[in-house]
């Protein structure tokens, strides 16, 4: 088997049991009964270890929802021509869309920037949930195409 399959299968294998890993430590391993006896209180942690973990973390977040605001800010505001008679009988919903993405977006950076001054378990927990799933998919969508992928090098070294 060529090097780069078995990159490829380890960094498959890693990722997904590092996800599945992340979701058991944040959602199962709390208790019996779930998520209301969670254990974990922020307050009892010095300021500035909190706030060094926070502070990465929200900035990561809110940078995502800023660009989310942005995109949406952006559809709002743009200026196009009328359309073609032809096209005028479709419902154009871009708008509401937009309008409904920039206020979510915002209602969800201000729970965040909430949540992190109340030192809220979820406030970090679940950027950081986010965050990690997305990096951890890269790695597994990188390791599958190194998998998947054929090779058409000669195998007899001429």
């Amino acid at each position: 088997m060529p090097r780069a399959k078995i990159w490829g299968i380890l960094a498959v294998i890693v990722s997904a049991g590092l996800f599945t890993f992340l979701l058991y430590a944040v959602f199962f391993i709390a208790g019996n009964d779930g998520l209301s006896t969670l254990p974990v209180d922020l307050g009892e942690i010095n300021t500035l270890t909190y706030f060094s973990v926070a502070v990465p973390v929200a900035a990561g977040a809110l940078f995502v929802l800023g660009t989310g605001f942005w995109i949406g800010w952006v559809i709002l505001s743009i200026k196009v021509v009328p359309p073609m008679p032809e096209i005028v009988e479709k419902k154009d919903n871009s708008k509401i869309k937009a309008l409904l993405l920039c206020v979510s977006t915002a209602l969800l950076a201000a729970a965040l920037v909430y949540g992190v001054y109340v030192r809220s378990f979820w406030a970090l927990a679940i950027p950081a949930l986010v965050i990690s799933a997305v990096v951890l998919g890269a790695v597994f969508w990188v390791g599958l195409a190194i998998i998947t992928t054929r090779s058409t090098l000669p195998t007899d070294g001429k």
